[in-house]
């Protein structure tokens, strides 16, 4: 009963402002972070893809954000949905995880799809919206009902629109983000499980 998971997608799209570097090439155990992740979820997805301006010498296709859609990772999601429509027509779907998340479960992919809606992650005390499950008519819906007019909406906002369900975790350091050089420090030294 249980299908192979359609796709997974790296979102490594975003400014980095507050690292202050790209955060796709930061080493984390030695390892770039986006290697790490193609590492995890190579064998677990039928197809991989990043979104993203550049491949990082990765050798997987890459998605770019469509101008035309709104800024932030939404534009992302947005885009993602339309270019899979139309290159893609068989992927129904795709799981998203941030190129700054070492530490994703390694069960990502199984646990969000496993409904066949959309799905965020969540762990006790919050939803990870970067790490989701969009089906592409949904956000191809949203997308063609959404205003240009309005400011960029969050991914929050989106997984509410999507009626996206939780999928919960017990360990929150999963869903850690390597956001800041403070965290890279206490990942380096080990401050942080879920590996």
């Amino acid at each position: 009963m249980n299908q192979p998971p359609t796709c997974l997608v790296i979102l490594a799209g975003g400014q980095s402002q507050r690292m202050g570097t790209d955060k796709a090439v930061i080493k984390v155990g030695g390892r770039r972070l986006v290697d790490i992740l193609i590492d995890r979820f190579t064998s677990k997805a039928e197809h991989l893809f990043l979104s993203a301006s550049q491949d990082y010498d990765t050798g997987l296709h890459m998605i770019s954000d469509d101008p035309a859609f709104p800024g932030g990772p939404v534009g992302g999601i947005f885009s993602v949905a339309a270019a899979l429509q139309t290159a893609r027509p068989a992927i129904s779907g795709f799981v998203t995880v941030p190129v700054d998340a070492p530490y994703a479960p390694a069960n990502l992919i199984e646990r969000l799809t496993a409904s066949g809606s959309c799905a965020v992650a969540k762990d006790q005390q919050r939803i990870h919206p970067t790490f989701a499950y969009w089906r592409c008519d949904v956000v191809d819906s949203i997308r063609a009902s959404h205003h240009r007019r309005d400011k960029s909406p969050s991914l929050q906002w989106l997984a509410e629109e999507s009626g996206a369900i939780a999928v919960t975790w017990s360990d929150e350091n999963l869903f850690t983000n390597i956001n800041r050089p403070q965290d890279l420090i206490d990942a380096e030294h080990g401050k942080t499980a879920g590996a």
